[in-house]
């Protein structure tokens, strides 16, 4: 681009050159016409010519003539010998003599007229508007090392009007040589192509290390999409499991219902059977009595178990209030502290969180008594209890830990299904009762194996329920 400019601006000083003498030419033309005009009213004499000349601001002036005479003034300034006429017309310059002058056959008369001028009066417009000069100005600029002209004697210049670039090493520097054409000659421009290295590697260094940064994004949002596909996954397996668990419910709850009304009548005319054996069958010795007392146990037992499916086939409504959970584990142990005595099962419970949340007491009571139960009843040969009550964030957290679980680690959270029981004696609905309970609380509970023959179960309750519609005062 610079060179293109530097070639504009030196085909504008060889434009203003041309148009100087252009300029010079009509001068000359136009006062050799009017010395012809003034020459055929009235010959010139040499004074004449010498006054004229003064005048117009011309060299000299010579009027050649038929037959070989002439008259000029002032004498000696035309160089060229010879008082031949010519009848062709011509401009030259000559440059030793740095004169222009101009041949020009007459018009009414035989002979020529030859006028000349100086260009010593534009030397100076000539010095400025020079190419060398212009050459010399941009040679000094900065960044610019070198700007020429060499001559060529192109035979065909059509084929040299392409800018070519190239680049050189220069000692230590690096130049980049723009050669393009000016007429037949070749304009070369040399220019400090540093600073473009040094571009050309910081764009190379700024385009590694944004591709590297978008590969590092790209692999960043391409995990976090992952992530969230995982997440989606993971959400949608959850929502599959608990919709078949609900299916499973709701087709357990109505088998469930079936079957408690159809058994529960039988199994109390049973009952009342046993009963009234045991108090008309006085005759009977003890081996028949202990029978039909645990006939009427093992009825009792039976009844139980069906009062526990009707109540986990029913929906559960908690009626909430404000309650301290504190409170209802101190009244459940009190109840089993003895039990806990003499089993020789030690109790640990230390609470930090004092306060109150959104719950039913009576369910709530259930829940609790439900794992402590479990707790005493898988240590029959003694252990600990470990209970523990805070806060974290805006839930509250009851932990329950205790010796006594056989099973595998990977089979822990199968303790929450239905009819699912380590004990000889059990319908294996207490645990999915009390899981069924927290989630009717909008909270959860968690099984944890910290270490081999150890189980915790973990309650979570939130401290203000995000539904109201079934809450009391």
């Amino acid at each position: 681009m610079l060179a293109k400019i530097i070639q504009m601006n030196a085909g504008s000083v060889m434009l203003s050159q041309e148009i100087v003498e252009e300029i010079i030419e009509t001068f000359l033309g136009n006062s050799a016409r009017f010395v012809d005009y003034l020459d055929a009213v009235e010959p010139f004499s040499s004074d004449e010519l010498i006054a004229f000349s003064a005048e117009a601001g011309l060299s000299g002036i010579r009027i050649i003539k038929d037959g070989g005479g002439y008259t000029e003034g002032p004498q000696g300034w035309y160089p060229i010998m010879g008082t031949s006429a010519t009848s062709s017309y011509s401009f030259s310059y000559l440059k030793d003599r740095k004169l222009y002058f101009l041949i020009m056959p007459r018009v009414e008369k035989s002979g020529c007229i030859i006028v000349g001028f100086s260009d010593t009066s534009i030397d100076k417009l000539k010095e400025q508007i020079a190419l060398p000069r212009l050459l010399d100005m941009l040679a000094g600029l900065a960044d610019i090392f070198y700007v020429r002209i060499e001559k060529r004697h192109l035979k065909n210049v059509g084929d040299a009007k392409d800018l070519k670039v190239s680049f050189i090493d220069n000692n230590k520097d690096k130049v980049a040589e723009a050669r393009l054409y000016i007429g037949s000659d070749a304009l070369i421009v040399g220019i400090n192509a540093n600073k473009f290295f040094i571009r050309v590697n910081q764009l190379r260094t700024e385009f590694i290390i944004f591709s590297v940064v978008i590969a590092i994004l790209g692999a960043f949002f391409s995990w976090l999409l992952y992530r969230y596909q995982v997440a989606h996954l993971n959400q949608l397996r959850s929502f599959e499991r608990r919709l078949a668990r609900e299916k499973e419910d709701a087709s357990l709850g109505r088998a469930s219902a079936t079957i408690t009304h159809e058994i529960r009548n039988p199994l109390n005319a049973i009952g009342m059977g046993l009963q009234r054996l045991q108090i008309e069958a006085g005759e009977l010795d003890d081996e028949y009595k202990a029978l039909i007392s645990n006939l009427l146990k093992a009825v009792q037992r039976t009844n139980g178990i069906i009062t526990e499916l009707r109540r986990f086939s029913r929906p559960l409504v908690p009626r909430i209030k404000k309650i301290r959970p504190g409170l209802i584990i101190e009244h459940i142990l009190s109840l089993y502290q003895q039990a806990c005595k003499n089993l020789s099962i030690s109790l640990d419970y230390a609470p930090e969180y004092h306060g109150t949340v959104m719950a039913d007491s009576g369910l709530m009571e259930e829940v609790v008594e439900n794992l402590i139960k479990n707790a005493v009843e898988a240590q029959t040969d003694g252990g600990y209890i470990k209970i523990r009550l805070f806060q974290q964030g805006s839930e509250v957290i009851l932990s329950v830990e205790n010796r006594g679980f056989k099973l595998p680690k990977e089979d822990a959270e199968q303790i929450l299904n239905p009819y699912f029981t380590t004990k000889i004696r059990g319908s294996g609905l207490g645990l999915a009762i009390a899981a069924r309970i927290i989630n009717a609380h909008e909270g959860r509970l968690e099984i944890r194996i910290p270490k081999k023959d150890v189980i915790q179960v973990n309650l979570f309750l939130p401290i203000e329920r995000k539904k109201h519609e079934n809450s009391i005062s």
